[in-house]
């Protein structure tokens, strides 16, 4: 026992003549993997890949994190396996605490999906805040986290960091940034998100407001669903960067004006937009029922992309096709004309020669539509299959829709801007000089080419 000991703790040009004894006590040791740890450091180029495997086979969580440091392939896709597989045993999950505790990156973000699969939050967010310390996309999420939690000053602090720490993510959100003195975006950043469209220009120019880091982020990938949805491609719409307002410089409710929907003071806006080209609001909030009204679009933290388009079609004049209340449908069942609706009598026909010159000679299918159900007009949709205006969930989006769509947007006295909303707005607050800026901006919209 003497001579095995004194010939381990032997110099690295002593240790070399002995690796064949390192390799062979390796193989007949209670303790391999010492032996296999002092041949790697000898040279031996087969070590730590034996190390790897003995240490995978034993689940050892120190030698585990050695041979991952070391760069042992085995070790690594070993640890890539933990982190990805969220359903992992106790064992598995001691190795990753190990290497975790230890300052592992990965490991450390591995357990925060871990605990976020199994519905532990709190312990989630430890390892999330651990990370977030070093590793610039955690820095990002857990300022999210914080936003969510209503923390917005340290969510804007971490964001801070994730710039500090390279995150080109960060930087662009902080970019969005209104400073609460000036009014005006931190940076010149006032260009157009130029999305791959058919279309040669922007009928209806999009300009999505927020609030919090949650919301910002939730219109961030609002506009990147969009820019992937195939089905609006020929739609001459495009959208702006999003502006990040103070948390306090928005006043919505749930229940705007005992309307029980979403809405905001958007005459709040004013000076964020005065220097905005933008024909469109989307206002994403904290809570409350999705709603358009006059060119502004109100959308709640938890409302998807799915709920967005549905909106987004309202700005085109587009109907719901589900039952509307009895005094809406009062409103829309006397007539119109909705590019998605057509209204009569009860026993008569519905007029749908504008639908006919949609679809150039096809065959045009026409079915009831539930919209005026509370009404005794009777409402007809050229679809025979329920469509995305009846259920924000289904996807449907007929062609004749599409074209009813595009069509619309080309003529401007149909459409509906913001800039109606905030001169009624400020006329009603008895501002005549911020009414009459807004109303000739509506001018011109309505003369521009």
């Amino acid at each position: 026992m003497f001579c095995v000991i004194a010939w381990v703790l032997a110099g690295r040009s002593d240790v070399i003549r002995y690796l064949p004894f390192l390799s062979s006590q390796a193989n007949i040791s209670d303790f391999p993997l010492h032996f296999l740890y002092r041949a790697y450091q000898a040279g031996d180029n087969q070590a730590l890949a034996l190390l790897s495997q003995r240490a995978i086979a034993e689940n050892n969580a120190y030698w585990l994190h050695f041979a991952k440091l070391a760069g042992a392939p085995q070790a690594q896709q070993y640890f890539s396996h933990l982190q990805a597989n969220n359903g992992r045993g106790k064992a598995s999950r001691k190795a990753l605490t190990y290497a975790a505790k230890r300052g592992d990156i990965d490991a450390q973000i591995a357990l925060y999906h871990h605990w976020i699969a199994k519905s532990e939050p709190q312990k989630a967010q430890y390892w999330l805040k651990i990370a977030a310390q070093r590793d610039p996309a955690s820095a990002v999420f857990y300022a999210k986290w914080l936003s969510l939690s209503g923390d917005e000053f340290e969510a804007i602090a971490l964001l801070e960091k994730a710039q500090h720490l390279g995150s080109t993510h960060a930087s662009r959100l902080l970019n969005m940034r209104i400073d609460p003195q000036k009014k005006e975006l931190r940076k010149a950043e006032f260009a157009t998100l130029k999305p791959q469209r058919t279309a040669t220009h922007c009928a209806q120019q999009l300009q999505f407001v927020a609030s919090t880091l949650q919301s910002v982020l939730q219109g961030e990938e609002l506009i990147e669903q969009f820019k992937r949805d195939h089905r609006l491609q020929g739609l001459p719409i495009c959208i702006n960067t999003p502006i990040w307002l103070a948390a306090n410089a928005l006043t919505c409710s749930d229940n705007w004006q005992g309307a029980g929907r979403l809405g905001c003071d958007v005459t709040q806006l004013s000076q964020s937009l005065t220097r905005q080209r933008f024909t469109h609001v989307v206002v994403l909030a904290p809570v409350g029922k999705a709603n358009v009204h006059n060119g502004v679009m109100f959308l709640d933290t938890e409302d998807d992309y799915n709920v967005f388009v549905h909106e987004l079609a309202h700005f085109a004049g587009f109907v719901d096709e589900y039952p509307l209340s009895s005094a809406l449908a009062t409103a829309i069942c006397t007539g119109g004309d909705a590019p998605n609706l057509r209204v009569s009598n009860a026993n008569e026909k519905p007029d749908v020669h504008d639908w006919k010159k949609l679809i150039n000679g096809k065959t045009l299918a026409i079915s009831q539509s539930r919209t005026c159900d509370n009404h005794q007009a009777q409402a007809y949709k050229p679809s025979a299959k329920m469509t995305f205006m009846e259920f924000y969930d289904v996807p449907y989006i007929p062609q004749i829709y599409l074209q009813a769509w595009a069509d619309r947007l080309t003529n401007k006295s149909l459409l509906t801007p913001a800039y109606i909303n905030f001169y009624q707005g400020f006329d009603a607050d008895g501002n005549a000089e911020q009414g009459g800026y807004w109303r000739s901006r509506y001018q011109q919209f309505l003369q521009a080419d």
